[in-house]
């Protein structure tokens, strides 16, 4: 993929090269951004905004004539991890592109957490040692710990991978061959017998399970406030999506992907738009609520089809939100829905703006005029993280264009005034409040009603 995008780049940051670096062919939930810097010294970027390059690493002679791929890593900060880059050089043409590697950590946390340590070293002509560190770096030190190594000659570089697992492991093995473990003679006799248990017991599957709970009506909606760091005003709320199952409360990150794999996901959303119809009517009308979606929701029409069968209700105070993070693949199918929508009355949020790889064209083909800054930048502020200047470019992007901005995820004043100098004023965020049932809510706005009265 990223071959063919380098073959259609002019390098002149042109509107043609802007079509290529925003082209949704190219969009990959593996890769955070991309920018380019000519030989000129004109860069541009998927981000709207030039990317300083050099700041980020030393690109080496990218003078040469011939092309040449390899790889970088972000900036060291302490208490981070870096970011692996893939570079591109030719005749003094330069293009990044800075990979998305979070899913290493959650696969280094199965199936227990602290079980890994995981390095890999990559050898190229421009970096002698590129050193990659993910996981528990403490289990380097155990005298009984274990490594499998994996060396690989690439085009772009010869690297070499090592997995370490330590004492963590061996316990959480230990412990379940103490709980599971049963004479070799009985295993495929019990496996048989654990087959037919789970065909028979469907419905205590997680996709059994789902289908229960939503015809029990356990999914609810718990609404986390949105202020106005002005006036400190309660302006509106995101819709959180909880799972009450008996005394126990399920977070979705616990089931939201086999909901949303299962397609069980639009089920669940059409009952939370019902209860939330339902509690409008309890805040006050100045008040509005945003709703997430998945993609599925407008490329397929299901959520004009709910809205038009109840006769298209609130539409002044209903919003809704779609991820950056997940392409939409039919933008052509989403911009007709999207646009319905909006003649109706209701708006819609790109949610994690940063985060993916198609914020900015999404804002150009679907017109929607509001985005959420996500967590992972506004975490940045007062610190050195590379990211702190996308945040700004972000800011500076959507206000130059009179989109409107939220800040999610502000969890102290200094953000909270950060943010407001830089002219962002809704916040989102533990700084202000959590997400809390409709009961919550209404006691809390009757109580600050109160000491306003006082």
């Amino acid at each position: 993929m990223i071959q063919q995008q380098i073959k259609q780049l002019q390098f002149d940051c042109s509107a043609h090269d802007w079509q290529v670096i925003r082209d949704p062919h190219y969009y990959s939930r593996y890769i955070r951004f991309m920018g380019i810097a000519t030989n000129e010294g004109t860069q541009c970027s998927t981000l709207g905004y030039p990317l300083e390059l050099n700041a980020l690493n030393d690109l080496g002679n990218s003078n040469k004539e011939t092309a040449v791929f390899s790889l970088a890593a972000t900036p060291d900060i302490a208490g981070t991890e870096s970011e692996l880059m893939i570079q591109f050089s030719q005749k003094g043409n330069t293009a990044i592109w800075v990979l998305d590697s979070s899913w290493t950590q959650s696969k280094l946390n199965q199936p227990c957490s602290g079980c890994f340590y995981y390095e890999a070293r990559f050898v190229n002509q421009d970096h002698p040692v590129l050193l990659v560190q993910r996981g528990d770096e403490a289990i380097l030190n155990e005298a009984n710990a274990h490594s499998l190594n994996v060396s690989v000659q690439g085009i772009a570089a010869a690297n070499t991978q090592a997995l370490w697992a330590g004492r963590a492991l061996q316990q959480y093995v230990q412990h379940n061959l103490l709980i599971w473990g049963t004479p070799l003679s009985l295993l495929f006799g019990g496996l048989l017998m654990g087959g037919y248990w789970i065909m028979r017991n469907y419905r205590n599957s997680i996709e059994g399970l789902i289908e229960k709970g939503i015809r029990d009506n356990e999914f609810l909606p718990y609404y986390q406030p949105i202020i106005d760091s002005r006036t400190k005003k309660i302006v509106g709320y995101e819709v959180l999506l909880r799972w009450q199952k008996g005394q126990e409360l399920i977070a979705p990150d616990l089931f939201i992907h086999a909901a949303e794999s299962t397609g069980l996901i639009i089920k669940i959303t059409n009952q939370i738009i019902k209860i939330v119809l339902r509690d409008l009517e309890q805040l006050p009308v100045s008040h509005w609520v945003s709703i997430n979606l998945v993609a599925e929701h407008i490329e397929k029409r299901h959520l004009s089809t709910l809205l038009r069968s109840l006769n298209w209700p609130q539409s002044e105070r209903m919003k809704f939100e779609l991820t950056e993070r997940i392409p939409i693949n039919d933008l052509a199918v989403a911009s007709q829905e999207i646009a319905l929508l909006m003649n109706k009355g209701y708006q819609f949020k790109i949610d994690d703006f940063g985060t993916g790889y198609g914020g900015f064209s999404y804002l150009q083909h679907l017109h929607i005029r509001s985005i959420k800054i996500d967590k992972m930048f506004v975490d940045t502020i007062e610190t050195d993280d590379v990211k702190k200047s996308v945040l700004d470019s972000i800011i500076a992007s959507a206000k130059a264009v009179n989109i409107e901005l939220i800040a999610e995820g502000a969890e102290t004043i200094n953000q909270v005034d950060y943010l407001a100098q830089q002219g962002v004023f809704l916040i989102q965020g533990y700084v202000y409040a959590r997400a809390m049932p409709i009961d919550a809510i209404i006691k809390k706005l009757h109580a600050e009603e109160s000491i306003t009265v006082n």
